[in-house]
């Protein structure tokens, strides 16, 4: 791997240009065509292309060095700036600043063309000696003294010897942040790469969980930042809401989400929570699944919330609480569906059943994807509240649930123990083992990811339905007897 890519067959030199010097040209990447479909002439043509490159960032670190000094000593003035001693040692500079920077990426073996990083400096000092002498088509960009400081640069980090690199200019009305080395330099990154990467994921998940995390991403991140600066805002964040009474649980939520877009960033794929101070080991115990954090609702308190709901005249809503006890479906995923949620299938036997496809949106949650066999005396039921879903968008789902949640938090009030509308999925799962169901089985029916090999799990999807089946019609019978 290097920095050259194929396309459609062809071969393309591209690469991030460094924090500063993004922000000195207007874009993040630095991207040519080699013009060849040709692996091993796209490899000798990338090196050149490489000079380029360094050209360009050298040149932007000497004009944003060069336009300083002017205006230092001008005072701003509108004739063209004058050619000084200190604005050939700024490019000077830059020159070293390029060549050490690039020099330290090619650590990582994906930055590199060369096979090992003593190679790949070998090649680059023998390209800056020939520059010296005129002989490398880089020659007209650089002078002989600029190209042997370079050399001189790399020959020195071949030793050992980290010169002092400039650092990064901070974007108008952000905190500076000064990284403690030089690995962290090479790290930083802009609110534009971010941008990109928060558009990558928000593309993959719900519109109302992209809301949410483009609404946090705005409150707590600043950039350009390093990932330690992230962290150590978002730990400020997760703070002053656990002070402010927050719930772990949900902290967690907001925190984990932020810490997931930060890792669609390049090199940033390993950032992640601190593991020792209290804030921090609150928020990941905020995380952990707690078999108390909801109680299962006792079958003759269902009856009576069903009764309730009953009373109230809604019958959709008294319809969808039926349904989801006796199926523990997740109260969005029936919410959201419409009428061709409720489909016929046909298993590998050739057996035709109706079923209901259940499950949540978003790559995340595909391994909630399931087929639940309907019982005949549901159908109606299923067909009143799937034809009641209006016009289907995200927002529509959750105002569909916020109301049967709150109809049941009323009929609920007084009573004890930790009860919501989700404990009906609760009193479900309960209900599946009462009928003898295995792990895996009360998994398959709440829609939860199957253990053991991913490829396994991937494999088939029309095996017969009759277990479920059998389950389920248990389930009903249960909440049907209440001492049962």
């Amino acid at each position: 791997m290097s920095y050259v890519t194929r396309r459609d067959g062809r071969y393309f030199y591209r690469r991030r240009f460094p924090t500063e010097v993004a922000a000195i040209v207007g874009r993040a990447e630095f991207r040519k065509a080699l013009g060849t479909a040709d692996r091993k002439e796209a490899d000798r043509l990338a090196r050149q292309v490489s000079v380029e490159f360094d050209r360009i960032c050298l040149d932007a670190l000497a004009q944003a060095s060069q336009e300083a000094q002017s205006d230092a000593f001008n005072g701003a003035a509108e004739t063209a700036p004058r050619v000084t001693a200190e604005a050939i040692l700024a490019r000077l500079r830059a020159v070293v600043d390029v060549a050490t920077r690039s020099a330290i990426e090619a650590l990582v073996p994906s930055q590199r063309h060369a096979p090992t990083w003593a190679a790949e400096l070998e090649w680059r000092k023998a390209a800056l000696l020939a520059i010296a002498e005129g002989q490398h088509p880089g020659a007209v960009d650089y002078n002989p003294a600029e190209a042997m400081a370079a050399h001189a640069a790399l020959e020195a980090l071949e030793r050992g010897e980290l010169p002092a690199l400039a650092q990064p200019t901070p974007s108008p009305g952000a905190p500076a942040e000064a990284p403690a080395n030089a690995a962290e330099v090479l790290d930083m990154r802009t609110a534009g790469e971010f941008a990109e990467a928060l558009d990558g994921y928000c593309s993959r998940v719900s519109a109302g969980r992209a809301g949410i995390v483009r609404s946090l991403a705005a409150k707590v991140l600043r950039w350009p930042s390093t990932p330690a600066g992230q962290v150590q805002r978002i730990m400020q964040f997760a703070e002053g809401k656990l002070a402010a009474g927050g719930k772990a649980s949900s902290v967690h939520s907001q925190v984990a989400g932020l810490i997931t877009v930060l890792r669609e960033l390049p090199g940033w794929e390993r950032i992640s929570l601190p593991r020792n101070g209290t804030v921090a080991r609150t928020v990941r115990q905020g995380g952990q699944l707690q078999a108390d954090a909801r109680d299962a609702m006792p079958v003759a308190l269902v009856q009576e919330v069903l009764a309730g709901l009953d009373a109230r005249g809604d019958t959709v809503d008294a319809a969808a609480a039926r349904l989801l006890v006796r199926y523990g479906l997740r109260p969005k995923e029936l919410l959201q569906e419409g009428p061709e949620a409720l489909a016929e299938r046909i298993d590998i036997l050739g057996k035709r059943e109706l079923v209901f496809h259940a499950g949540l949106s978003g790559a995340k949650n595909s391994a909630s994807r399931r087929n639940l066999p309907v019982h005949s005396d549901d159908v109606e039921l299923f067909k009143l509240v799937l034809s009641a879903v209006g016009e289907p968008s995200e927002k529509r789902a959750r105002a569909r649930v916020k109301r049967l949640s709150d109809a049941t938090r009323t009929l609920l009030k007084g009573k004890p123990g930790s009860l919501t509308l989700y404990s009906l999925r609760h009193t479900c799962a309960d209900l599946l083992r009462a009928a003898g169901a295995l792990r895996e089985e009360v998994g398959g029916v709440l829609g939860h990811t199957a253990e053991g090999s991913k490829a396994t799990s991937i494999y088939g999807g029309k095996a017969p339905l009759d277990r479920p089946r059998e389950l389920l019609a248990k389930v009903r019978e249960l909440l049907e007897s209440p001492t049962a």
